[in-house]
């Protein structure tokens, strides 16, 4: 079982040190052209109209309703808050998983940022909508895994004709 303190302190310190990089006040090497020019596309920022700041304020979400869970179930303030043990074991569950899927964008915003080259469009959608559809039916995941496993597979066969062309 993963030890989810030191997975919550390593994710709150690189937060702290990407937010203090960012705030140095030293932005001459970014926005200048001979920067711009001598870095590769893969390390230019994303973004100059806020994508490093939207990234941190994931980041600071995730590590807030982090913490919150994680006080609220060492100290038990929410039990006595809400008058309820199985309101509060709800709460800190729900602020849990939420401030997980925070901290999965604040970890996954440069690939989030750039599509992937492999995949093709149509099947990130199919994969979307298949989720849609096992969410609401989940019995559905029998007819639906197969079809996502020949679809994928037509996918990638019809792109290696077409790049032989």
């Amino acid at each position: 079982m993963p030890n989810y303190q030191k997975l919550f302190l390593k994710m709150i310190l690189s937060s702290a040190a990407e937010f203090r990089k960012g705030n140095s006040g030293d932005r001459s090497s970014i926005d200048s052209p001979q920067a711009r020019g001598s870095q590769s596309p893969a390390s230019q920022p994303v973004e100059s109209n806020g994508g490093v700041s939207r990234r941190r304020w994931c980041g600071g979400v995730a590590a807030v309703l982090l913490s919150t869970a994680v006080a609220a179930h060492w100290t038990g303030l929410v039990a006595e808050w809400t008058g309820s043990e199985s309101t509060s074991v709800f709460l800190v569950s729900a602020l849990t998983r939420i401030g997980m899927v925070f901290a999965a964008l604040w970890l996954a915003w440069d690939s989030l940022r750039r599509p992937a080259r492999w995949l093709p469009p149509g099947l990130a959608v199919l994969g979307v909508v298949s989720v849609v559809v096992v969410t609401a039916q989940p019995k559905l995941i029998i007819a639906i895994l197969p079809l996502v496993g020949i679809v994928t597979v037509l996918a990638s066969v019809l792109r290696v004709f077409r790049k032989g062309q």
